[in-house]
């Protein structure tokens, strides 16, 4: 099991060891039917945020990489088409909309690309 982090004192992620626990976590909740607006809802939300600061802050990878580059890159190194997503992003109208950014990643989304193309979660929030 995942040691949760203790946030009863919130702060930022202030190490790897505390990115690791919450990318751990994070993946551990989407793996789970979460009810919107639940507290686990709200704690992937949180922990989200936290990683994806983190990230900016350590990791930065520039304007130019995007969910939609790094799905695009991924695609292409898998020797795929994004036709290929249609069916695990619910219709070739919403892997449109997805790559000409004007709709973000739903949470079951980032799942089903995470499983498919081996996709981190942190990297399509």
């Amino acid at each position: 099991m995942t040691t949760l982090l203790d946030f009863s004192k919130p702060h930022v992620l202030r190490s790897d060891e505390e990115y690791e626990a919450a990318v751990a976590e994070i993946d551990a909740l989407l793996g789970r039917d979460i009810v919107p607006g639940s507290e686990e809802d709200d704690r992937l939300e949180f922990l989200s945020l936290l990683v994806e600061a983190y990230d900016d802050e350590h990791f930065p990878m520039g304007e130019s990489s995007t969910p939609q580059s790094i799905v695009a890159f991924m695609l292409e190194q898998k020797g795929m088409q994004r036709s290929d997503l249609s069916e695990v992003m619910g219709g070739r109208s919403r892997v449109s909309d997805f790559f000409n950014g004007r709709r973000e990643l739903s949470r079951s989304q980032i799942k089903a690309l995470r499983d498919l193309l081996g996709i981190p979660a942190d990297l399509l929030l």
